[in-house]
């Protein structure tokens, strides 16, 4: 079993990455060519954030990628999502062309950067929160902080409350000595994961806050058993299920040609990020409930939950 193999199952790989346990490079301080156009902003104490943002119109929204990528994974939702309003993506400190200080980071340093890079980018409140792997712990966490200014929600392929745990239990006992031996593992690239899972798990209730809650239909590598594989689509979609149930005005939704990159058209399905955050988006500015999932979605590629 690969490196990278354990890291999917556990999850630790879908909210990081599978780049392992290694310190990150410190990355340097300009626009990665790989990524869409922006720019850095100065975010105070001499460290910037870049940051790329099309359209206009509120609610903003405002787009956090998974664990190991940048901006760069929404070019497939982004422009499409601009027509309607005003739309930005950023990368976090230590990800693409944004430096990080010193030091291993968590939860509260990547809210407490995004608030500033907020503020001097002039993007104000409200905002849809959309988060992708560990952009959804992200996503959760300044939801939980800043309940006000929450105008609505997506989440992306991410881990639910005791997530990593759930996905230990569904592995034969021969793998689970090196399986929690990587779970023990939770600084991983300079992010503790394990730090803003829990500040994640301590929101219980978005009331009637729109929430769409996405998830992909394929999980686990070339090489897992394929009743391991099962079962762990049954225990992500049950994570997902739980997360759905944050809200009052909710709706859950399978892509079921996606593997864990959603938002992206190589491994997933950007249209139904698309479409879900249409949908928010047109229920927090208006003041109104979700539409049932059925009018949102449609086609043999998704599966409706809820």
């Amino acid at each position: 079993m690969t490196r990278c193999m354990l890291a999917v199952v556990a999850a630790v790989g879908a909210l990081i990455g599978c780049g392992g346990s290694e310190p990150a490079k410190t990355p340097t301080p300009s626009v990665d060519l790989d990524g869409p156009p922006g720019k850095l902003v100065d975010i105070g104490g001499g460290r910037s954030l870049f940051a790329h943002c099309l359209g206009s119109g509120s609610p903003a929204v405002v787009l956090a990628s998974g664990g190991g990528t940048n901006a760069a994974q929404w070019a497939d939702v982004q422009p499409e999502l601009a027509r309607s309003t005003r739309v930005c993506a950023y990368d976090r400190a230590g990800v693409g062309s944004s430096v990080a200080p010193p030091g291993v980071r968590d939860a509260r340093d990547d809210i407490a950067d995004l608030e500033r890079l907020l503020a001097h980018s002039h993007i104000a409140a409200p905002y849809v929160v959309v988060g992708h792997s560990y952009g959804g712990v992200l996503a959760r966490v300044f939801a939980r902080q800043h309940p006000s200014q929450t105008a609505g929600l997506v989440l992306i392929d991410t881990m639910g409350r005791e997530g990593r745990r759930r996905e230990l239990a569904v592995w034969p006992a021969s793998q689970a000595p090196e399986l929690r031996r990587d779970l023990a593992t939770t600084v991983l690239s300079n992010v503790d994961i394990a730090v803003g899972e829990a500040i994640a798990s301590r929101l219980r209730t978005l009331g009637d806050t729109p929430l769409a809650v996405i998830d992909a239909a394929h999980h686990g590598e070339v090489g897992t058993p394929p009743q391991v594989r099962r079962a762990l689509t049954r225990v992500w979609s049950q994570l997902h299920d739980e997360l759905a149930r944050l809200s009052a005005n909710s709706v859950h939704v399978t892509a079921l040609r996606s593997h864990h990159d959603v938002p992206s058209s190589r491994d997933g399905q950007p249209a139904v990020v698309v479409d879900a955050l249409q949908a928010v988006v047109r229920a927090a500015r208006d003041g109104t409930r979700l539409p049932p999932c059925s009018r949102i979605f449609s086609g043999p590629d998704v599966r409706c939950r809820r």
